[in-house]
């Protein structure tokens, strides 16, 4: 079974994407900021505390910065990596740099030196934008390799250049140059199912394709007003905590960490009606706010993602808050949102993640690419201009999960006959941590690197709080002592939190034979 949905206000011309309401050819993501602050300039574009942005100010910013990233000259083929919270200044960076021409890394902030290493080389990256909180990380793993910083906040260190300082030294800014529809606009690492994470190449195109899906699924427009607390490093946050508000001259308030009150004074506040979130942060504002007797049905939607929502959880909140609560689905590779239960509509069913989004086909396919009819487990393929262009410097592994320009996902569906998905498990070793992906084959490989670690077999375990948790058996070899309080401290130093096994049992070798 195949299903694929058009209701599209985008239409194509030739090898571009062109917008409806006449604001021209998009060539470079950048080109929907320029769109809005047209359209939408006295509106205010982002919220974070009492600093109100507009439009105009913000693209204005950006185009400052796109002629500092310009005039700085980096080396030919060398990556802009972006190793920020949730401040106004990610977007001016990544805007600005786009609109410099430059392919952006994102960068998980939390990351320890030798996940960021990895990114760093990997992606080839010659200038990495952070903040003086992770300043160290970043030093740490890019020693030895021509790597320049700059700051969101220079927090008053004369010695460091922040990207406000540059700024307010230019002028004029430049406005986005050209770039091909199918030219990389950013890269984001996720799928670690051998040991080391793959660099997904998401395009210039695609991610604006899949914003403008988004839009038309929950008819956002200019005055609507969003809340960012999830991670804008993070494909989902960066698509409809961003991308999706910039998009349609909307307002989105940014936070740079999650907490349940500043959320919830946010919602009231700022009168949000659009928050999206994994369902661990549903389930924190539930836990502490369930019986405050709040009412949310303002809220046109709450949209959960990034991890499976549980029946109890959704009807919890729901009917605590009054609230409208969808679930959704996406992965990296596909920008990443694929589908969600139609927003406003009756249909909406609890367990399913919705049909596909405007223009995105999807189908579940046995082993051997058999396409199954409805209520038939199977593999989840998808297809769509969301769909990222390949696997940085993988032709091999972008060769086996980017077939016939289906994407193939490793997760195990069924859809019924109506086209509503319903996720069952993962072909791939995977964990779902509060949101994040961990692949129990990265952990083993860090864990295996551990003096003394004979073998060892990472899972997870259900939590109530986070969805799961990593776990983690060790077998020490013949003759070894392992400590565990050490064992952590290694893992700490390798793995981000919630990579780290929350439990380490270590098992008695085996006599030798």
């Amino acid at each position: 079974m195949e299903i694929v949905i058009w209701r599209f206000r985008l239409f194509w011309h030739g090898d571009r994407v062109c917008y409806k309401a006449g604001t021209g050819v998009l060539m470079n993501l950048c080109e929907i900021i320029k769109n809005s602050a047209e359209k939408y300039g006295d509106r205010t574009a982002i919220v974070f505390y009492d600093r109100r942005i507009s439009y105009a100010d913000l693209y204005a910013d950006i185009r400052k910065f796109s002629a500092v990233v310009a005039g700085l000259e980096i080396e030919q083929g060398k990556r802009v990596a972006l190793a920020l919270p949730n401040v106004p200044e990610y977007a001016i960076a990544l805007f600005g740099a786009l609109g410099a021409g430059a392919e952006i890394v994102s960068i998980n902030p939390l990351y320890t030196p030798r996940e960021i290493e990895h990114i760093l080389r990997d992606a080839n990256v010659g200038l990495v934008i952070t903040h003086p909180m992770f300043e160290q990380s970043v030093r740490d793993a890019s020693r030895g390799a021509p790597v320049s910083l700059l700051y969101s906040d220079s927090l008053g260190d004369p010695a460091k250049t922040d990207i406000r300082k540059l700024i307010s030294s230019v002028s004029s800014g430049i406005d986005p140059v050209d770039k091909a529809p199918d030219d990389t606009a950013l890269i984001v690492y996720t799928n670690a199912y051998r040991g080391n994470s793959l660099g997904a190449c998401l395009t210039h195109e695609g991610l604006a394709f899949d914003a403008e899906s988004c839009r038309q699924v929950a008819s956002v427009n200019e005055n609507d007003s969003f809340i960012a607390t999830i991670p804008l490093f993070h494909a989902f946050a960066l698509t409809v905590c961003m991308n999706l508000p910039l998009l349609t001259g909307a307002k989105t308030v940014f936070h740079e960490m999650f907490n349940e009150d500043r959320v919830v004074a946010d919602i009231q506040k700022e009168r949000t009606t659009i928050f999206a979130a994994v369902p661990t942060v549903f389930k924190r504002i539930y836990d502490k706010y369930g019986k405050a007797g709040l009412d949310f049905s303002f809220v046109k939607a709450f949209i959960s993602g990034g991890a499976p929502l549980s029946l109890n959880l959704w009807m919890d909140f729901c009917t605590a808050f009054n609230a409208k609560l969808y679930e959704g689905y996406g992965i990296t590779e596909c920008g990443p949102v694929t589908s969600v239960n139609p927003i406003n509509i009756v249909t909406c069913k609890p367990g399913s993640i919705g049909p596909p989004l405007n223009g995105i086909s999807v189908r579940i396919e046995d082993e051997e690419g058999n396409v199954l009819p409805p209520r038939t487990t199977g593999e989840l393929v998808i297809r769509g201009k969301n769909v990222m262009r390949e696997y940085l410097n993988q032709p091999e592994e972008t060769a086996k999960f980017l077939r016939d320009g289906w994407l193939h996902t490793g997760d195990l569906a069924w859809m019924d006959e109506d086209g509503y998905i319903y996720i069952t498990g993962h072909i791939k070793r995977l964990i779902l941590v509060g949101g994040f992906n961990v692949y129990p084959p990265e952990v083993e490989q860090v864990l295996s690197s551990y003096p003394g670690v004979r073998s060892c077999r990472v899972f997870g375990t259900s939590d109530e709080s986070l969805g799961e948790r990593v776990m983690a058996e060790v077998t020490a070899a013949p003759g070894a002592v392992l400590e565990l309080p050490e064992l952590r401290k290694f893992l700490k130093s390798k793995l981000a939190p919630y990579k780290a096994p929350r439990r380490i049992e270590i098992m008695e070798s085996s006599p030798s034979r």
